[in-house]
């Protein structure tokens, strides 16, 4: 292939990519049998039947299920060995995959990940906080750990990124060698380029057991920017599945706390969350202004950004909490403090387990 048919081939790639809508339901699997036909003729393998999951629980059952069964799906042809295996460090490789991933919205659907493998999306919140939050059938029977079964997916959004990466690569040789010679997709770089399509067509995961492949179809997505976000309905579901997550802002919430309109909210639903995250989505889609009149907020101290109310519990106790903002995001939220608190020092210092209050800029 010469140097302009790359070019035009990556952008292609490119454009196809940032195309696909993640809120429409396309599942075209014709296209996507077609596609790992190809892939199975690259690697020299024959070609195995395809088996589609209804959602991710579904696929999870099915692949560990197979790997109880055969001892491990397709170990000499593990997509995540043949990709590191295949991985360049120059020629703008890893910047030319990486655009493909962003092109596509890589980090919603990584995201997702998280959500099905058991973890919030953000990986700092404990998954303690989260069991029994997932909706349908789901909860506590997956483990938050990565299973097997989850290591050994292949990523056809990934595959279809170091397709435009080949093409980059390749670019980059003809530019400082002028008789490099002519590059050859049907070599083993061609595994790559059938994933664009598959990927086009609906496919999303897949794993390749002994006997068949496991497919599992792109979610519907609701995204705000390069975040999952979602009311009054799931940012996340399978139209053939049960398994749904309901996200604001890119934090797993409880189901009521989507659906519910925020003037029907109540305000003291905040008090008895433990996670900062979910509290602050909670204090957010209420309103900070209708929280603190309806807990009869009083500011007893403030310090920049940051202020102390005392809330009415409405059980007659008052409580010290911290106003503060986020200032990535320019949110405020509340985060109840040791009660004896009497300023935003004491509070912080409180917060921070230090003797010493922070310096706060005004």
């Amino acid at each position: 292939m010469k140097d302009t048919e790359l070019a035009e081939l990556q952008a292609n790639i490119m454009r196809r990519l940032a195309a696909v809508k993640l809120d429409e339901p396309h599942v075209n699997e014709v296209v996507v049998a077609a596609a790992m036909e190809k892939f199975f003729q690259a690697v020299g393998r024959p070609t195995l039947p395809i088996k589609w999951a209804h959602d991710g629980r579904h696929a999870h059952e099915l692949a560990a299920r197979s790997e109880e069964a055969s001892g491990g799906p397709y170990e000499d042809l593990s997509i995540t060995k043949l990709g590191s295996l295949f991985e360049r460090d120059r020629g703008g490789w890893v910047d030319a995959r990486d655009a493909a991933r962003a092109a596509a919205n890589w980090a919603a659907l990584e995201s997702v990940k998280r959500l099905m493998h058991g973890y919030p999306v953000h990986r700092s919140i404990p998954w303690s906080l989260y069991r029994g939050r997932m909706t349908g059938t789901r909860g506590t029977e997956t483990s938050p750990e990565h299973s097997p079964a989850w290591q050994a997916a292949g990523d056809a959004l990934e595959c279809a990124a170091r397709a435009a990466a080949e093409c980059a690569w390749a670019h980059y040789y003809y530019q400082i060698f002028p008789d490099w010679p002519e590059y050859d997709i049907d070599d083993f770089e061609e595994m790559w380029f059938p994933f664009v399509d598959a990927y086009e067509a609906g496919l999303w995961l897949f794993w390749l057991t002994d006997t068949e492949v496991i497919a599992l179809p792109r979610p519907i997505l609701q995204v705000r920017g390069q975040q999952l976000h979602s009311e009054p309905a799931p940012a996340v579901r399978w139209p053939a599945g049960e398994e749904e997550y309901f996200v604001l802002n890119d934090v797993l919430v409880p189901r009521e706390i989507v659906e519910t309109p925020a003037n029907a909210l109540d305000p003291r639903l905040m008090l008895h969350e433990r996670n900062t995250e979910v509290r602050r989505e909670i204090v957010r889609k209420i309103g900070i202004e209708r929280v603190c009149e309806e807990l009869d907020a009083k500011c007893i101290d403030s310090q920049g950004d940051y202020e102390l109310l005392l809330l009415d519990l409405q059980d007659g106790r008052h409580r010290p909490y911290l106003k503060m903002k986020n200032p990535s995001i320019g949110v405020y939220h509340i985060e109840g403090v040791l009660p004896g608190c009497e300023t935003v020092a004491q509070a912080l210092a409180w917060r921070n387990q230090s003797d010493i209050p922070p310096s706060v800029l005004t």
